[in-house]
C-alpha cells in the first residue's frame, strides 16, 4: 500500500511539474532591493515545532533588515513561541483564506516569504494572492511559478534550520550566528521554579522530564513504556522525573503515571509558555519528535528522543546534546500518521532508551549549574 501511494504522489508531482513547466521556463525572477522592503511577511501558520526551528531564519531576516517591519502570520497553535521574540514586530493570526484577502492583501507587504518545505501549492499561491511585491519560497515541482525571487531547492536532504536559513540569505537575510531561541521572562522563569517547589522538587535535584506527546500516533512511543524508563529512573535514584503534557494529552499522561507510580510528579493542563519555562528549569528532556523537542534544543536542554516514522534529517533537532534513537527500517520513513505495524517506534525498547538517559546524565552532572541556566534567553 505505502508502494502504491508513493508511485501515485511521484506521478502526481512529476504531472503537475510538466503541466507547469512553460510558465516556470518564461518566470521573470528578480532581486530585491532592500531599501524597498519596509515591511514583509513570513507565513509560518502550521505546528509548533516549525515555528520554533523558523525562529532562526527570522533572526537571520532581522539582521538583513533591521529597519524593516516582521510580520509572522502564525497559528492559534504556535503563535506563543514569538512571545518576547525581539526580531518579530507582529505575529498575527491565520483565519483562512477569506480573512486573508480581506486582511493581508490591502497591508501592501514588500517581501513576502513562504518557509513551507513541502509539495503543496497552497501556501506558494498564498504569497501571490497576498500582493507582494517580492515573493520567495522554495522550488519544489513547480511552486516557484508563484514565486518571483529564486529561492533554494528542497534538495539535498538536510535539517530543517538548514533548509531555512538558505532561504533567508537568498531573501536578503544574513545567516551568521543564526540558530533557533526562544524567549522566557524572569517571570516566567519564575513560575516553573515556583511550581516544581510546590511538588517539593528542591533547587539542587536534577530533573528529567518527560513528554509522551505527538501530533501523530504514529510519532509516539509508547505510553506503557515511557512508564516503565521513568520508574527505571526512580528507582535507582538517578533523578526526579517531572511528566509534561496539555490538557489534550491528560489521558495519555494519566497511562504514564499509573506504571510509573506516585514518585512521579505530573504538570498537566499544561499552556505553552508553561511547557517552556518547566522544560527550561529540567537538565534533560525524554520525548518522541515533536514540538517540545525543538523547543528544549532551543533552549539548549538536552534531550533523548525517539523517532520512526519522521522524514531525517530533516526534523532532527539541532544542535549539539541530542540523543536520537532511531531504529532506520527499510520502511522508514513514512509520514504516515497512523501505523498497524508500528514496528519502527515498537522495537525501541525500554533499556537502550534508559541507557541513553544514563549517558547524558553522565555528561550534564559535571557541568551543571545549580543557580539557573545562563545560556538562557530572558526578556522581560
Amino acid at each position: 500500500m505505502m508502494g502504491l501511494k508513493s508511485l501515485l504522489k511521484d506521478t502526481y508531482l512529476r504531472s503537475r511539474r510538466a503541466l507547469l513547466w512553460l510558465f516556470v521556463f518564461l518566470r521573470k525572477t528578480i532581486v530585491p532591493s532592500k531599501s524597498e522592503i519596509k515591511r514583509l511577511l513570513f507565513l509560518r501558520h502550521d505546528r509548533i515545532g516549525d515555528m520554533v526551528l523558523s525562529t532562526a531564519a527570522l533572526k537571520a531576516l532581522r539582521r538583513g533588515y533591521p529597519h524593516a517591519k516582521i510580520t509572522v502570520l502564525a497559528s492559534e497553535r504556535n503563535f506563543d513561541i514569538l512571545k518576547h521574540n525581539p526580531n518579530v514586530d507582529e505575529v498575527l493570526i491565520y483565519k483562512g483564506i477569506p480573512w486573508f484577502l480581506r486582511e493581508i492583501r490591502p497591508r501592501g507587504y514588500d517581501l513576502v516569504i513562504d518557509p513551507f518545505v513541502a509539495y503543496e501549492l497552497k501556501q506558494a499561491l498564498m504569497t501571490y494572492l497576498s500582493g507582494g511585491k517580492y515573493r520567495i519560497g522554495f522550488e519544489e515541482a513547480g511552486r516557484e511559478v508563484f514565486f518571483n525571487v529564486g529561492g533554494p531547492a528542497t534538495s539535498p536532504p538536510k535539517r530543517m534550520v538548514d533548509h531555512l536559513l538558505d532561504l533567508a540569505v537568498l531573501a536578503g537575510g544574513k545567516r551568521e550566528g543564526c540558530e533557533p531561541e526562544v524567549f522566557l521572562s524572569d517571570t516566567e522563569i519564575q513560575w516553573a521554579n515556583d511550581a516544581l517547589v510546590e511538588k517539593e522538587i528542591r533547587a539542587h535535584d536534577l530533573i528529567i522530564a518527560i513528554h509522551p506527546g505527538a501530533h501523530y500516533p504514529s510519532q509516539r512511543w509508547p505510553a506503557e513504556r515511557f512508564g516503565e524508563l521513568s520508574r527505571t529512573i526512580l528507582e535507582r535514584g538517578e533523578a526526579q522525573v517531572i511528566l509534561l503534557g496539555s490538557q489534550a494529552e491528560e489521558v495519555l499522561l494519566h497511562d504514564v503515571k499509573k506504571i510509573a507510580g506516585d514518585g512521579i510528579q505530573v504538570f498537566s493542563g499544561l499552556k505553552l509558555r508553561d511547557l517552556m519555562a518547566l522544560i527550561n528549569r529540567c537538565d534533560l528532556l525524554v520525548c518522541n519528535n515533536s514540538g517540545p523537542l525543538h523547543i528544549a534544543s532551543a533552549l539548549k536542554v538536552p534531550t533523548v528522543s525517539m523517532v520512526g516514522p519522521t522524514v531525517t534529517p530533516l526534523w532532527l533537532p539541532y544542535g549539539e546534546n541530542n540523543v536520537v534513537l532511531n531504529k532506520r527500517l527499510s520502511c522508514s520513513p513514512c509520514n504516515r500518521a497512523h501505523c498497524k505495524d508500528h514496528e519502527c517506534m515498537e522495537s525501541i525498547t525500554v533499556d537502550e532508551v534508559f541507557e541513553a538517559v544514563r549517558s547524558q546524565i553522565a555528561h550534564i552532572r559535571p557541568k551543571r549549574k545549580i543557580k539557573g541556566r545562563s545560556i538562557v534567553k530572558r526578556q522581560n
